[in-house]
Parts: C-alpha cells; structure tokens; sequence
C-alpha cells in the first residue's frame, strides 16, 4: 500500500515523507524532485520548481506536472511493494491529475496550523506571490482556500501541530498503519 502525502508548503510533506519512507525501508518519490528532473531532461535547463512557474508559468508547469504523476500512477498502481509518495503543494488541487490520485495511493492530508507554516516559510524567505503588503494575510487567505481541497481529497488527515519530525513520522505511521488494518 503507498501513502500519498498531501497539504501546504511547508507542512513537511518532502521531510516527513523521506523520512517514513526509511522507517518502512520502502522507495520514497518526491514531485517537486520529479517536476525537476523531468523538465531539465525534457528542456535540457536545469530549474528548480519555483524558477520552472516563475520563468515558464502556471500551464507549463502544471503539463510537467502533470507528466510526472501520469508516470507515478503508471509505475506504482497495483504495486506489491509499499511506496511514499510527496505531493508537491499544490499538486493535489490540479483538475488534470487529482482523479489519479486514489489509485495511487491512500491521500494523507499532513494539517499544520497556518502560522507554524508561515514561520517555516519566512525562515527560507518568502516566495514572489508572498511579497505584497501583508505576507501573512495572503497566506492565511491561501491556507483557507486550500484546506477544504485537501480535507475533501484525504483518506485521512494527521493533525502535526507543535511535533517535530520523528514524533511526526511515527504519528502519521500508526495513522497509516491503523488505516490501512482496518481496510482489510
């Protein structure tokens, strides 16, 4: 069974993802990595996701996008071996590809309370859509707009207010795993 790891910039989907990943000794698949990799094969530029929407634009990035969950969903449905998968953050809400979704895995929606996300945020320095008169604002209104998307998405959402990584990860282990036994 593969865990799909769905929410906001900076809830830990990529951290807490690699992290589990070791924790089961199972394949771990990052999107962004995967966004990343595939556009620099495809265009032979090397750009990280934020340069790809920044240079390239929405559409652009959401056809590679695109490509790359297509190919996660070919490669891993009805795979025998248990995979994690990280979503990039706003991947879960584009239209051409959320059908995909289920099939791949079961949806973990990773909740963090919006200011713990703008903290983590700034300390990496704000993104371009962040930097009007009111960064937090923005945000908030951003959090609020996505968060019933991905309540409605998730299978199961794990709640990581004030954890740190490893009792995040064991949280959303037992989550999973008791999800998962119940199912059968």
């Amino acid at each position: 069974m593969n865990a799909v790891l769905i929410g906001m910039k900076h809830s830990g989907k990529s951290t807490l993802g690699a992290a589990l990943a070791a924790r089961w000794q199972c394949p771990f698949h990052d999107v962004d990595r995967l966004i990343e990799s595939t556009y620099e094969c495809d265009a032979q530029e090397r750009l990280t996701v934020r340069e790809l929407l920044t240079h390239h634009g929405d559409q652009r990035f959401r056809e590679v996008e695109g490509q790359v969950v297509c190919e996660l969903y070919l490669r891993l449905c009805g795979s025998e071996r248990r995979n994690v998968i990280s979503l990039g953050g706003r991947t879960a809400l584009n239209e051409a590809v959320s059908q995909l979704l289920p099939d791949i895995g079961t949806l973990v929606y990773l909740d963090v309370p919006a200011e713990e996300l703008f903290a983590r945020i700034e300390r990496r320095g704000l993104p371009p859509f962040l930097q009007g008169e009111d960064p937090f604002g923005q945000f908030l209104a951003l959090c609020r707009e996505r968060q019933p998307h991905f309540e409605r998405l998730a299978e199961l959402v794990v709640r990581l207010a004030g954890t740190d990584e490893q009792e995040a990860t064991a949280l959303i282990s037992d989550r999973l795993e008791e999800h998962w036994n119940a199912r059968e």
